[in-house]
């Protein structure tokens, strides 16, 4: 690998080369995510769409089960043992696999006490199959990440994605009905794997493998970092599923797609955070300085992302349900608008979660998601059935507040590299004045607003001082 940064720009500029890699790939996924839902839910309807979104989230939940954390770990590990890549990643790789297996017979017998039609069950079956395969695709990537090499990963990302909307477009262009929707998923997953595959090849060549003391080794790591990862999966999984207890599909429908709205706006996080587990893993053992300055920078570009979308969510809300979903989901609105203040959290809260593992915190980080969830699961129980869909999302914010404030006193108290949190009362500001001048035109159309919006934020925050001219020179650098 490169030689370490000597400085703050260097970090800057090499997560900035990283995440750019991934920047345009992630772009066209996102694009691609943005249009299946609209192939989706205008074939589905409200109702369709929220069987095949609560199958989903069925499967997704428990697929924790099957990843246990194995691949945050990995990452790490090889991070700091690079020489040990083909060991780990081979065993990692036949582990997951095995794991996955019983995971999809679990589901399968667990729908089964669930109130749910035949059709939701068989669908759940169905998406044990790109489960399956993204496992086996995400055990492979971990080399990319690791080697912040994240563009081969955006490759075969895009590959895959565009594979499975081509079969979803033809599915609903041929009336194929619900059950091949589900099954489009496998499609995308399997070109996936496949093209991430070759591209691993002249990095690294992967073989499964199966040795008892690398298994119990990774398990041993892995199982708290999994652990804190499943709390958290369940946290996030477990409002559709109490919704679908409460509520009929149609209310579930509407819930999944505000859910899945975030979810996208999320990537470029996602993204970002890619780049840094890395970097923090190592600066974290070598050099605070660099971790501090490096989670310093990585906070304030979240605070600056997530804020103005969550206040912009307020006024564009209506017509974004309205574009993606049609008239079925027009209810989905005043959800979305909460969820999106959830989004802009989880934005910070995930930093500090990935900062507690990088740091070899994770039981703080379990001991963390096990307090949200305590908070979560029991909040939804008691409003959901009286106040619906809304009252889930209003628990999810509270949630995710939680997560923060924790998240910076454990990070503060336990790795003693707390972000500054410098930007966030300009950036407070400039949406809130980017908000204001949109309430007055909401009637305009999202092609103008969205743009418009964009411009006024930048521009607020440019003449509060929030945007810092010798970053942009390292990124241009």
């Amino acid at each position: 690998m490169s030689a370490e940064p000597a400085d703050g720009s260097s970090v800057v500029r090499r997560v900035a080369w990283n995440t750019a890699a991934q920047a345009v790939g992630k772009a066209a996924v996102l694009a691609i995510g943005a249009a299946s839902i609209v192939v989706t839910t205008r074939y589905l309807g409200a109702s369709g769409y929220g069987q095949f979104a609560l199958a989903l989230a069925f499967v997704q939940m428990l697929g924790l089960l099957a990843d246990l954390g194995l691949l945050t770990v990995v990452v790490r590990e090889i991070s700091r043992r690079p020489e040990e890549t083909e060991r780990l990643v081979g065993n990692a790789l036949t582990l997951r696999l095995a794991l996955s297996l019983g995971v999809i017979a679990l589901a399968g017998l667990l729908s089964l006490a669930m109130p749910y039609t035949q059709q939701v069950r068989v669908a759940i079956l169905i998406a044990g199959v790109p489960l399956l395969l993204g496992l086996a695709n995400t055990a492979i990537v971990a080399v990319f990440q690791a080697r912040l090499r994240m563009g081969r990963a955006a490759i075969s990302d895009v590959a895959g994605r565009a594979a499975g909307f081509v079969a979803l477009v033809a599915v609903a262009a041929l009336d194929l009905g619900f059950y091949a929707v589900v099954a489009t998923a496998a499609v995308g997953a399997l070109v996936t794997l496949v093209v991430t595959w070759r591209l691993s090849r002249p990095l690294v060549r992967i073989r499964p493998a199966a040795s008892r003391p690398v298994w119990r080794s990774l398990l041993r790591n892995a199982l708290p970092v999994g652990a804190a990862l499943a709390v958290t999966e369940v946290y996030f999984r477990a409002d559709t599923l109490i919704v679908s207890l409460f509520e009929d599909y149609e209310q579930v429908g509407w819930y999944a797609l505000s859910y899945r709205i975030v979810e996208l706006l999320g990537v470029l996080p996602a993204i970002v955070m890619t780049s840094v587990f890395p970097l923090l893993s190592r600066y974290l053992r070598e050099n605070r300085e660099l971790a501090r300055r490096t989670l310093d920078a990585t906070a304030d570009l979240f605070v600056a992302l997530g804020v103005p979308l969550a206040a912009g969510g307020l006024v564009v809300a209506p017509q974004l349900v309205r574009l993606i979903g049609g008239d079925d989901f027009e209810g989905a609105a005043d959800t979305l608008q909460i969820l999106l203040f959830a989004g802009a959290l989880a934005f910070v809260s995930g930093l500090f979660g990935m900062a507690l593992i990088a740091g070899d915190r994770q039981r703080s980080a379990l001991r963390l998601a096990l307090a949200a969830l305590a908070l979560n699961v029991p909040l939804n129980f008691a409003l959901v059935p009286s106040l619906g869909i809304d009252a889930a999302a209003s628990v999810a914010v509270a949630s995710e507040l939680l997560l923060v404030v924790g998240g910076g006193l454990l990070v503060r108290r336990e790795l003693g590299v707390a972000p500054r949190l410098r930007l966030l009362w300009r950036a407070v500001a400039a949406a809130a004045a980017m908000a204001g001048a949109l309430a007055l035109v909401d009637d305009w159309s999202l092609a103008v607003l969205v743009p418009l919006g964009a411009a006024l934020y930048t521009a607020g925050l440019w003449a509060l001082g929030g945007i810092d001219r010798r970053m942009l020179e390292a990124l241009r650098a």
